[in-house]
């Protein structure tokens, strides 16, 4: 009788967890986010940035004016220009004719016109109208030669010259090699075959001429017959001058302008000949990464000159930044430009919002210098002196909450219920967000408006809970934001769900019922083994700290050479391991003691002085062990397991080894793996994001006072486990938990 009374416990416990557990659908754990909850909104902020590009360039003919991007305008423009000439021409001297002069080794040597130069010119060589037949076999060259002013024909002495290049009847150009500078005055164009006097070159060069009506009526031509000799006056070869004027311009003397987005500006004189500049104040929009200022003037060809430049330019860029909004307390604005020096004087202007303060500025985490905030004015200048390129930058602010106006009719709703309220919104356009946050603290539902200049009522806002809603506190935030400015409130409401009890659960309770009574003793049965296999385990923990605690020293010896390739001293004195291997060698078949042996393992234990030596064999090595006290049965079964690992993993660098022992060093992972060895180590108490229990975390705290105590950032587990009388093996229950939790970590 009295062992059914004990069954009544049981069947009792059962039977309210079956009512229990029928009831659970019903019931939710749930926790609801606080009021203190941050909404962080990302903006973009205008700043604008200002600076000067100063540069020059060298014979050009117009102005390209660099820009960082596209998006920069300018400001200003000062032009100073320099050497203003003419650029290179093409100026043809006598174009018609039909005559022909012909040259060869048969006749006549050469023939040359007359240049009359008026001004200092560069000529860089000429167009000459022939042709030429038959193949050459000595040279013919095109020459500027000089002026024999008593005989009206060319000199000796030669200015420019160049091998002729002349095929089929046309205008054929004939460069110099080098370009010819010509003062004002007579010169000489010729064709020169003086060297045609071998009779078998049947070449001929025939150059055209005009005989009558030439618009040169006064020029010169020549022949060479030995010597250069004047032959006529007024009939003048075909040919064309590439030249540039060689002298100075004033900018006014060639009525010179510059020229962009269809207008003109006009170039004043500059205080030296040759010089001019220009200065605009205008914005001016390039949308391009180059400024192009087309140069004009009254001349047919386009001028040369040197021009250094000055230009201002500005440009708009955004900033990222956010804030963050707390019901009750004022916004916290955060920017972080991306500030880089770009030419010269670089500067940076930020405008910011009048409704924030307390305003400053960070630079690498620190105040920056030479920075301006403008409380007045409601501005940030970064100097030129304080940007430095690749530094982090950050402006904070503060701007008060704007205000919402809730009403709440109803905060307490059921399951399939409408959530619903209004909210007067400010009379600034932005938008106007709703966040549902349920009671398991996940975002339920969102919404966004655009609230308009014309929104002058009450905005609505609702949601139709589900059927089966999580029941608890849920918590409506409702903010405005218009990028500058932002206000924020929230509202709790509560979920129930009434209780109703299914029908089937009912049955469940009474079928439950009589089962419990055939099951009952069953159950006793169960419990009482549970009961016998929780003490074999804490028997088995108690025998794992006991033996951990006792281990000494650690050593792996390679049979075949009796080398150590690896030891590890855990506690005690230095010892010399390979006296204590050879005298167990010496004796192992002298009566030691076999504590277990296979065909291919087998361990052997010694007393040697206070310690107790232990070793096991295993196929190509020998692990050797010193102790304070005679290990468990599961200490040495480890030892075995330990054994099986060493060999799968390093089985083969043992049976081949040569001495080098660096290949072993991770056997310390396999050792703390099989014989929990970071017991030993002193130990660090490391934050982690994990649950603990009430017996963790007063394990925690007596760690915290030991090493308070001893004014250490580690301790050792026997601080712990001694602290209290005897050995508390639930403490060492959960001292494992917190090394596997990673809050308890060896210090090694």
């Amino acid at each position: 009788m009295k062992k059914i009374n004990h069954f009544f416990p049981i069947i009792s416990i059962l039977l309210n967890t079956i009512i229990i557990l029928s009831l659970v659908q019903y019931i939710d754990i749930s926790h609801a986010q606080g009021i203190d909850e941050p909404i962080f909104l990302s903006s973009k902020f205008q700043m604008m940035e200002y600076t000067e590009n100063i540069d020059n360039s060298t014979g050009v003919s117009s102005i390209n004016l660099p820009l960082p991007s596209e998006t920069w305008n300018i400001t200003n423009i000062e032009l100073n220009i320099t050497d203003i000439k003419l650029g290179k021409e093409v100026k043809s001297i006598e174009e018609n004719g039909q005559s022909i002069e012909i040259i060869d080794s048969k006749g006549k040597l050469g023939y040359g016109v007359e240049l009359n130069i008026t001004e200092p010119t560069i000529v860089f060589g000429v167009y000459i109208y022939g042709y030429i037949t038959g193949t050459p076999a000595q040279p013919v060259y095109v020459q500027i030669q000089g002026y024999n002013l008593g005989t009206d024909a060319p000199d000796e002495n030669v200015l420019g010259s160049t091998l002729i290049n002349i095929s089929s009847p046309g205008w054929h150009l004939q460069m110099f090699e080098e370009e010819v500078l010509l003062p004002s005055g007579k010169y000489y164009l010729v064709i020169n075959g003086s060297e045609l006097t071998f009779p078998g070159d049947k070449s001929t060069y025939n150059w055209f001429y005009n005989s009558s009506g030439s618009l040169n009526p006064f020029l010169n031509t020549a022949v060479y017959d030995d010597e250069w000799k004047q032959i006529d006056i007024g009939e003048p070869f075909l040919h064309k001058l590439i030249q540039r004027v060689n002298r100075s311009f004033n900018a006014e003397e060639v009525n010179m302008t510059a020229e962009f987005n269809g207008s003109s500006y006009p170039i004043s004189d500059g205080p030296t000949q040759g010089t001019g500049n220009l200065t605009i104040n205008e914005l001016i929009a390039p949308n391009s990464t180059i400024f192009d200022i087309a140069i004009r003037n009254n001349q047919s060809i386009d001028l040369l000159f040197n021009v250094s430049y000055h230009v201002k330019i500005i440009n708009n860029f955004f900033s990222n930044g956010q804030v963050e909004l707390i019901d009750g307390s004022a916004n916290r604005w955060i920017l972080t430009p991306d500030l880089n020096k770009i030419y010269y004087n670089y500067t940076v202007r930020f405008d910011y919002p009048t409704s924030w303060y307390n305003l400053s500025v960070l630079r690498n985490g620190l105040d920056a210098p030479n920075v301006t905030i403008n409380p007045i004015d409601k501005y940030i200048l970064f100097s030129n002196a304080s940007i430095i390129d690749g530094v982090l930058w950050e402006i904070s602010a503060n701007s008060p909450n704007t205000p919402l106006s809730l009403n709440t009719p109803k905060t307490k709703f059921e399951p399939n219920q409408d959530l619903e309220f209004s909210v007067l919104p400010p009379i600034n356009p932005g938008n106007l967000t709703y966040v549902l946050i349920n009671s398991l603290g996940f975002e339920e539902y969102r919404e966004t408006i655009e609230i308009l200049a014309t929104t002058t009522s009450q905005i609505v806002l609702s949601y139709t809970l589900s059927s089966n809603p999580n029941e608890g506190t849920y918590w409506a935030y409702i903010y405005w934001f218009d990028g500058e400015n932002a206000g924020i409130i929230s509202q709790d409401f509560k979920v129930n769900i009434p209780f109703v009890l299914n029908p089937i659960y009912i049955v469940i309770i009474v079928v439950g019922s009589i089962i419990i009574a055939g099951v009952s003793f069953t159950t006793y049965k169960l419990v009482k083994r549970s009961k016998r296999r929780h003490q074999e385990f804490r028997q088995q923990i108690y025998n794992k700290y006991m033996d951990v605690l006792n281990l000494d020293y650690f050593i792996i010896i390679e049979k075949r050479t009796g080398l150590n390739i690896y030891e590890e001293m855990l506690a005690g004195k230095d010892m010399d391991a390979s006296l204590i291997t050879g005298f167990l060698e010496a004796i192992r078949n002298f009566g030691i003691e076999l504590t277990g042996a296979n065909e291919q393992s087998q361990t052997i234990k010694l007393e040697y002085q206070q310690s107790k030596v232990i070793m096991s064999e295993f196929k190509d090595f020998r692990i050797l062990l010193v102790m304070k006290e005679n290990p468990s049965q599961d200490f040495l079964d480890s030892i075995k397991s330990l054994s099986y690992d060493i060999d799968n993993i390093y089985g083969e660098d043992i049976a081949h080894f040569k001495g080098n022992i660096d290949k072993f060093a991770n056997i310390k992972e396999l050792l703390n793996k099989h014989l929990e060895t970071s017991l030993i180590y002193p130990l660090e108490l490391k934050h982690q994001d994990a649950k603990i229990s009430s017996d963790e975390k007063a394990l925690i705290n007596r760690a915290k006072e030991v090493m308070k105590m001893r004014k250490t950032d580690y301790f050792f587990l026997s601080y712990l486990l001694y602290a209290k009388k005897g050995f508390q093996i639930r403490d060492a229950e959960t001292v494992l938990k917190l090394i596997e939790k990673k809050i308890f970590q060896p210090k090694i």
